[in-house]
Formats: structure tokens, C-alpha cells, sequence
């Protein structure tokens, strides 16, 4: 436990903390080679449920010191296939194993998007953050599903995701809302802009929403949002098409004409939304 907060306060802490989490399992944290038999554990639980919808791809280590999770998790490398978000007050650790359809959620939008970076002369020029660590304020440590900052920020520009992504599987529907603000709070995350998708376990559905910070509100707020469905063989896209402003990811305005905002059309959010089914079986 934190010395500086006392007992109840902890818990309450902590508990908030963790109040966006599906039912998840908790671990004491005691020594580096406890995590392989707990990872075996968790990912055995996760297969045998799949069939589940209500199965959680998270647990959480609490008692864990900062030198432990970057001597555990950080150091000498990652841990693939993973996603961690680290309280360095608490001693919290929430972890997310990432499934099939989260992953191919995330690759195929990738693909779409570098595809429209390959057209303006841009497929070299941007650093993907899928899985890679992000400091988010206050000493936490976040990795997003993905993200993108140009390989060479200009000067005085930051090393970090100016667009991030979430995928959202078994969380309540508040998760991604929250992860959201985190990531476009310019005290926190710092991000232009946070693309969050919450994938449907039982049908063919997509929900994706984009956020941006509002100056005059000082809060985050939807700035563009889409269903896309399947119902038999005719899918639907409610709203098109999605847009990612060029400079909230290279920190600069467009220099040439084939250099604009990126633009996903409705065929496009088709083509990546039938892969994520196709992954599901649905």
C-alpha cells in the first residue's frame, strides 16, 4: 500500500481506479517469475470462455511497486500482447490480453490508414504507438491499442501519439468514454484526438466514436461517431466519412496538395469492419 494515503482512502482510490473494469481477477504482485504461471492462468481462462460474451480479457496486479513493473513489464523488453496501464500511487497494475478481434481491429484500421498516407508520399513518415508505453500525467504509464506522431516531429514538437487508438471488447460502456478524455486531457494524454471502437461480441456491429478537447468547455466531446452493422448481406454505415485532420498527427499543415486530411469512405469502413467479423465467425 501507498504510505501516504491511509487505509480507506486507499481502497477508495483504488477502487476508483478500477471502476471501469469488467469482473476481473486480482493478484498480489510478489516476484518476477510468479508472472509466468499467472499469464498461463489468465490466457487459458480467456481461450476456454470465448464463446462467453461477458468474459474479460483484464486482471490486475495491485502491490506493485514502480521498480517492479519496470523491471517485470518494462525492461529488458515488452510483453507482447499485452496492454498495460500503471498507477505508480496506487501500486495498480490493469492489464488487458488482446483477442483476435482487438487485434485485427486494430491492424485493419492501421492498414486503411497507411494506405492513405502511401497516396500523399507519407508511408515512411509516421511512428506507429500500438502497445507502446505513453506517459499520461502524474507519473502513469499507458499503452494504447494504436496511435501515430510523425517519425521526425518538427522542433519543439513531442515525441508522442497525436491521434491514439482504443478498442473497447467486455468493458462497461463508460471505459472507453473515459479512456477517451485521459488521452485528449492536454494535462494528460495530450492527444489531438482519441478514435475509440467498441466491438459487439453477440452481432456484427461496430460503434466508433472520435474525441477532441473543447477549450471553451475545458472537457472532452464526440466530434464525429458511426455505427457500422451487417444484417444479412447488407452492411450499414451510419455516418461517413471518418476523418482524421493531417495536422493533429504530422504537427504541422499540409505542404503539398496531395498532402490533406485522411479520409475513410464508406467502402473502406465496409472492407475493415467485414475483417473484424470475419475474425469473430459472425
Amino acid at each position: 500500500m501507498v504510505r501516504s494515503l491511509g487505509v480507506v482512502e486507499y481502497e477508495s482510490e483504488v477502487e476508483r481506479f478500477l471502476e471501469d473494469l469488467p469482473p476481473s481477477s486480482r493478484y498480489t504482485y510478489k516476484r518476477k517469475a510468479q508472472l509466468d504461471e499467472i499469464l498461463q492462468t489468465e490466457y487459458h481462462r480467456l481461450e476456454s470462455c470465448r464463446a462467453d460474451a461477458e468474459t474479460s480479457e483484464y486482471f490486475v496486479y495491485v502491490d506493485i511497486s514502480p521498480f517492479s513493473f519496470n523491471q517485470t513489464f518494462l525492461l529488458p523488453d515488452p510483453i507482447a500482447g499485452l496492454r498495460l496501464f500503471y498507477n505508480p500511487e496506487l501500486h495498480i497494475l490493469i492489464t488487458r490480453m488482446s483477442t483476435l478481434e482487438q487485434v485485427q481491429t486494430t491492424s485493419a484500421l492501421y492498414t486503411a490508414v497507411a494506405e492513405t498516407f502511401r497516396h500523399m508520399g507519407l508511408n515512411h513518415a509516421t511512428q506507429w504507438f500500438g502497445g507502446v508505453n505513453v506517459d499520461v500525467g502524474n507519473g502513469k504509464t499507458k499503452q494504447p491499442d494504436g496511435g501515430w506522431s510523425p517519425i521526425r516531429p518538427p522542433p519543439g514538437g513531442a515525441r508522442r501519439p497525436g491521434v491514439v487508438v482504443e478498442i473497447g471488447l467486455s468493458e462497461p460502456e463508460t471505459k472507453l468514454p473515459n479512456d477517451a478524455r485521459m488521452w485528449v486531457d492536454p494535462g494528460k494524454g495530450e492527444a489531438n484526438m482519441a478514435i475509440t471502437v467498441k466491438i459487439n461480441r453477440r452481432k456484427p456491429e461496430l460503434k466508433l466514436h472520435t474525441w477532441e478537447w473543447n477549450l471553451n468547455l475545458q472537457g472532452s466531446h464526440v466530434t464525429q461517431s458511426t455505427v457500422i452493422t451487417k444484417t444479412g448481406d447488407k452492411v450499414t454505415v451510419s455516418q461517413t466519412p471518418l476523418t482524421i485532420p493531417f495536422h493533429y498527427i504530422f504537427q504541422r499543415s499540409p505542404e503539398h496538395l496531395r498532402e490533406t486530411d485522411v479520409q475513410l469512405e464508406k467502402q473502406q469502413l465496409i472492407d475493415w469492419a467485414t475483417s473484424v467479423w470475419d475474425v469473430q465467425g459472425i
